[in-house]
């Protein structure tokens, strides 16, 4: 973390003082906002980033950032924390940073989901999201069946295999037993074996069942809730873990409120793991229905990320992502917004299969087997044999003798080994770093007032968007009416009479320098710069008197200047 390791994965008491610390540390940089709470009452806070003697933060162009709204996602909390430390150490030494720092805002969440993550990093539970029971029905209790549980005290929650030579539909893979393969027809001797999740069957109760024969049910987690499905984009009741309505959960809440309350956020980073991909919206509106200028830009900032990660950038339309977050970041705010999947133990065992990540779900039991011993291969040479648990015989106190083994997905396959957190939290800040600074940037070139007569005077003001993109953002956050049009306002001293002009002057819109000219008005629509002029009569004694202009662009920045009469 900058001049800090970074080797393990912070609790939330943990992460909390480790904020506080480097708020204390650099006061002038780091301010600590509580944004809401969770489910279970703990707070959740944004790191506001800036140097607060240029400019107060929401005066400033924003980049908006979060990371583990699922609950296992801890590698994309961390790597928030690894950016604030980034930030607030390196502003003498990095030119990048030092501008961000004097003129943009980043607004980060490292831990959008603490109640989640708390329950994954101190207990053997596997969850998705939030801890609240959803559906409601299991809130009380669990149907009965087998219920995932540490049987044999390792602090892991991995595979059992249960030997049925008669039934079962599993087999070892004969060149290296620790693969599991599906049995073929053609397969008559065993052993072979049931898979399941390492646990006990209990009944409505709790209770351990005493006498247990195949088969027994499977019982669902009682942590149904997917909060990356519960945001109003495109949200579906029947998305699996999408909650009774959107913004039903107070998690889910917390985000959209903070956005909407901060209009100077022009771009997002949502944080999660895994699999080295770049998802971009939308995906239940196509490609074919963004304005052109949108598409293009989309298509260069995510370059931008592929360049820094070497990761691709993906589309979800049409896919199971519906009711997400960057969906709704675009849809209603017209921000451009990504969703970076960190880690990628895949593409690190099989680099081929980043040419195409998505079609890993889609792989023939051959191609998938194949992967399988690259992963361990992997794992054997890489990460020291960590990543797999060896099977272990093991005395059920229902079943009998089993094994229990497999991929600890925790620490590798959800999340690096904390030997390789600080390299992946390093390479996912790069992105950040420059689609901030692509962000417009508000600025007054001239501002000169020139005597016409005895007592008027001619106020000529010259402003400029010195950013990559439009003070706007985008055409969908024109068309959605999500930003308010650029506004000069012009202070006179008292007893001046305003002759021509407005005192209060909208502006419209200023094109960045990424955008292409609008062909249609001449190349003068939305332009780089724009005059506003008016004329005013003064009154009595003016010498050593000032005008000033203040300029209000709510994703361009706010800036002033005065000029002496």
């Amino acid at each position: 973390m900058g001049d800090v390791a970074l080797d393990r994965y912070f609790t939330y008491d943990e992460m909390m003082q480790w904020l506080k610390d480097l708020e204390a540390e650099h006061p002038r940089l780091v301010d600590l906002e509580t944004i809401g709470t969770s489910y279970e009452g703990r707070d959740v806070v944004a790191a506001v980033v800036t140097d607060r003697e240029t400019g107060d933060p929401a005066s400033k162009p924003a980049l908006y950032i979060d990371g583990n709204i699922h609950a296992g996602e801890v590698t994309a909390s961390m790597t928030c924390l690894y950016l604030i430390d980034y930030l607030s150490r390196r502003g003498e030494s990095d030119p990048r940073v030092q501008k961000i720092l004097r003129s943009r805002t980043l607004y980060i969440v490292p831990r959008a989901n603490p109640d989640g993550a708390e329950k994954y990093l101190t207990t053997p539970e596997h969850l998705r999201s939030s801890v609240r029971p959803f559906p409601a029905h299991r809130r009380d209790y669990d149907p009965p069946g087998l219920q995932a549980e540490d049987m044999d005290g390792d602090g892991r929650i991995l595979t059992m295999r249960v030997r049925d030579d008669d039934c079962g539909s599993w087999k070892t893979d004969l060149e290296d037993p620790r693969i599991m393969i599906q049995r073929r027809p053609d397969d008559l001797e065993g052993p072979f074996y049931h898979l399941y999740q390492e646990g006990a069957i209990r009944d409505e109760d709790g209770d351990m069942v005493q006498d247990v024969r195949l088969p027994f049910e499977v019982v669902q987690t009682r942590y149904g809730l997917d909060l990356n499905r519960n945001f109003p984009a495109g949200y579906r009741p029947t998305a699996e873990g999408s909650g009774p309505y959107p913004l039903s959960e107070p998690e889910t809440r917390n985000l959209v409120e903070f956005i909407t309350a901060h209009p100077n956020i022009g771009g997002a980073l949502i944080y999660h793991t895994t699999g080295g991909v770049l998802f971009r919206p939308h995906s239940t509106i196509k490609d074919e229905e963004f304005a052109d200028e949108d598409m293009r830009l989309y298509e260069t900032i995510g370059s931008w990320g592929t360049e820094a990660t070497g990761y691709p950038v993906v589309c979800c339309y049409g896919d199971i992502w519906s009711g997400v977050l960057d969906d709704w970041c675009w849809e209603h705010r017209g921000i451009y917004a990504f969703t970076p999947e960190l880690w990628d133990l895949v593409g690190r065992a099989d680099p081929e299969t980043r040419k195409d990540p998505i079609a890993v779900r889609s792989m023939s039991e051959r191609d998938r087997r194949e992967l399988e011993c690259k992963l361990l291969r992997y794992n054997d040479r890489n990460l020291g044999g960590r990543g797999f648990v060896q099977w272990q015989s093991f005395e059920h106190p229902q079943l009998g003798m089993v094994e229990i083994g497999g991929w600890d997905v925790k620490e590798c396959w959800q999340n690096p080994p904390p030997h390789l957190l600080s390299a992946e939290c390093h390479k996912n800040i790069q992105f950040p770093l420059l689609f901030a600074l692509a962000l417009p940037e508000l600025n007054i070139d001239e501002l000169t007032v020139q005597r016409i007569g005895d007592d008027e005077v001619l106020i000529c003001l010259l402003l400029s968007n010195r950013g990559y993109l439009d003070t706007c953002i985008s055409a969908q956050a024109r068309r959605q009416k999500a930003v308010r049009e650029d506004v000069v306002r012009l202070n006179l001293p008292e007893g001046a009479e305003l002759l021509t002009g407005r005192k209060v002057t909208e502006v419209g819109f200023l094109r960045g320098y990424g955008s292409k000219p609008d062909r249609s008005s001449g190349g003068n629509g939305r332009p780089h710069r724009r005059r506003v002029q008016w004329t005013a009569r003064l009154a009595g004694e003016v010498e050593g008197a000032k005008i000033s202009v203040d300029i209000r662009s709510e994703r361009g920045g706010i800036c002033r200047s005065s000029v002496e009469i």
